[in-house]
């Protein structure tokens, strides 16, 4: 995780500073445990009623100290993400009223949706996507064209991805064929 959260630093912040244009006063939203997402934590926190649902100690630890109502979810604390792995016998997810969940993938493929490499973050990932209003997908642009490990979600369960403007112009023209945004976040 700490690698990652240096690794094509400018694109993952021009990508959280656009994924901080759909968070509103009041909203209920889902940080995930990435280093994109985590960039993310740091363009809300002047938000007003906000609550963030998260798995994420880096964003909990960025929000501390803000006005944010924060509710991290419970479970095992998986130290190389720095991350909770929660568990429905743990952590009640359906009590939770989430407008909008921000995930991150470790691969992006028109056939098979986004993936990752862990089981035990697709897990998670999976349950929020299915309790989320609306689900945004927060990745730059190496993440495309690879499935990895484990499949999270097909393309039809996720409304945006969000990645940066060096994403090669193949993927826009085949995203223009689906129901799923892709949104450029321009430099």
């Amino acid at each position: 995780m700490d690698a990652r959260l240096v690794s094509q630093l400018e694109e993952k912040i021009m990508i959280a500073q656009k994924c901080s244009e759909f968070i509103y006063d009041s909203d209920c939203i889902y940080i995930d445990s990435g280093s994109t997402t985590y960039q993310l934590a740091k363009y809300i926190k002047h938000k007003k009623k906000l609550t963030v649902v998260t798995n994420s100690i880096p964003v909990v630890n960025e929000l501390i100290n803000s006005d944010v109502e924060l509710i991290i979810i419970g479970g095992k604390v998986r130290h190389s993400e720095k991350s909770v792995m929660a568990y429905e016998y743990i952590f009640n997810f359906n009590e939770l009223n989430i407008s909008k969940a921000f995930i991150c993938a470790s691969g992006i493929t028109m056939e098979k949706g986004i993936s990752d490499f862990s089981l035990e973050e697709a897990i998670t990932r999976k349950k929020i996507i299915d309790l989320s209003k609306e689900v945004y997908i927060a990745a730059d642009n190496t993440k495309f064209g690879k499935d990895v490990t484990v499949n999270i979600a097909s393309l039809d369960k996720i409304d945006s991805i969000i990645t940066d403007e060096n994403i090669d112009n193949s993927w826009i023209q085949r995203f223009k064929k689906t129901k799923t945004n892709l949104i450029i976040a321009k430099y």
